[in-house]
């Protein structure tokens, strides 16, 4: 059994990790905080041009009424890479045909 001093230290442990969870897919960018409910467009308003971009381009795939597998269109992915200062760690944020869809530390 736990004792009543050991239960608030528990509980304030599990809520210490909450905001970590919750910033996972954000990141700062001077004054502004950016996530991935943001458009394109606001993160290069509140970030400017990253300093580097990756787009590639795969053909998307379906089965027809018939049965046989034809061209569809294309997925863009667009990956942005930014670096705020030299002490800050390095973020990704990724974009599928126009929709960010993750922000994360690039490996």
């Amino acid at each position: 059994m736990l004792g009543p001093m050991r239960v608030p230290a528990f509980v304030m442990c599990a809520l210490s990790i909450l905001p970590l969870a919750a910033s996972a897919d954000s990141m700062r960018c001077g004054k502004w905080i950016v996530n991935e409910t943001m458009t394109t467009d606001e993160i290069l308003q509140k970030c400017g041009e990253p300093q580097k971009k990756d787009v590639s381009k795969e053909d998307v795939f379906a089965k027809n009424p018939a049965g046989y597998v034809t061209k569809r269109g294309e997925q863009v992915t667009e990956r942005w890479y930014y670096k705020p200062s030299s002490g800050s760690l390095t973020m990704m944020i990724k974009i599928l045909d126009g929709k960010v869809v993750s922000i994360e530390r690039a490996d």
